[in-house]
């Protein structure tokens, strides 16, 4: 038994199938079967019945690959104090945001990161939705920041950052903010702006309530259209205060339902992923500003 196989294990967990893990790692079909094959007969143990179109983890199968997953964690824990006792600085570090509205409280973390690590290459990506999870995948991306998904892949380490409150929200001239109070139905009466990905995910309907909608590639993109009075949507009560200070937009009380939408934001890092002295400083600087723990779930 070996750390590849269970990562081959980990893959075919995460991608629902052989073929599908196969894709995901660039190898054959041939070699991952292979491998599940050898790791079984390692094991001596059955790891998936194979017996439908899809294989499905067997019971002992289960609590293997939960053995797995705290196997790898402690490689990777092991690999950055490794890193770190050895003072060897990354010369470049990438962290994938999902959607520039994040800015107003990151930057001043960044401002500490470069005081920390002046020589440091760092490169800001914007993915949305998928976008951010590809980049994490492929080792692109050494860290994500994103909203609470639906479902989220079991390769990935989770901490909590902040919580977030969404409004909904119009420009001032819009019918919707000549009412007091707005129901749901009075919302399905006009566009909604919506942020989206370039996939076709189920993630990006959710909070969609409109059967007119136009898809828009980040906050700021739908901040300047609610502006120009074109729809109305949920966007981060942080985001919206300029606007609404300078009277441009308006907050929605909705009738019977929240008019604040708790979203909460996490921190992403694949369990592959080897951190340097400056990725690991930022992940703590990044945990140490809200309630987030101290290790990561899979």
């Amino acid at each position: 038994m070996n750390l590849q196989q269970l990562d081959i294990l980990l893959a075919v967990v995460a991608a629902g199938s052989f073929s599908a893990a196969a894709r995901k790692l660039n190898k054959a079909q041939s070699a991952v079967s292979h491998a599940i094959s050898e790791l079984e007969i390692d094991l001596n143990l059955q790891l998936f019945d194979r017996s439908g179109r899809y294989p499905v983890l067997t019971e002992a199968g289960a609590r293997i690959v939960a053995q797995a997953r705290l196997v790898r964690r402690q490689m990777q824990q092991l690999s950055e104090l490794a890193t770190d006792l050895a003072g060897a600085v990354e010369s470049r570090l990438c962290l994938a945001v999902d959607d520039e509205g994040q800015l107003p409280w990151l930057a001043p973390v960044l401002a500490e990161l470069a005081q920390r690590f002046p020589a440091l290459e760092l490169q800001i990506l914007f993915p949305l939705l998928e976008d951010l999870t590809r980049l994490l995948d492929s080792g692109n991306a050494d860290l994500g920041i994103c909203f609470q998904p639906q479902q989220a892949g079991s390769q990935f380490l989770r901490w909590p950052l902040q919580q977030l409150k969404f409004a909904a929200a119009v420009s001032v001239e819009h019918p919707l903010a000549q009412l007091a109070q707005v129901t749901v139905a009075d919302l399905q009466q006009y566009r909604q702006l919506m942020v989206t990905g370039r996939g076709e995910s189920a993630e990006r309907q959710r909070g969609r309530i409109c059967s007119q909608v136009w898809w828009l590639e980040g906050d700021m993109a739908v901040l300047a259209l609610l502006e120009q009075n074109l729809g109305w949507a949920w966007l981060p009560q942080t985001l919206l205060q300029q606007a609404l200070a300078e009277h441009k937009l308006t907050q929605l009380q909705l009738k019977d339902e929240p008019s604040l939408l708790p979203v909460q934001l996490e921190l992403w890092q694949h369990q592959t992923k080897k951190l340097g002295p400056a990725g690991l400083w930022l992940r703590q600087r990044l945990l140490s500003l809200h309630d987030g723990g101290k290790s990561g779930t899979a």
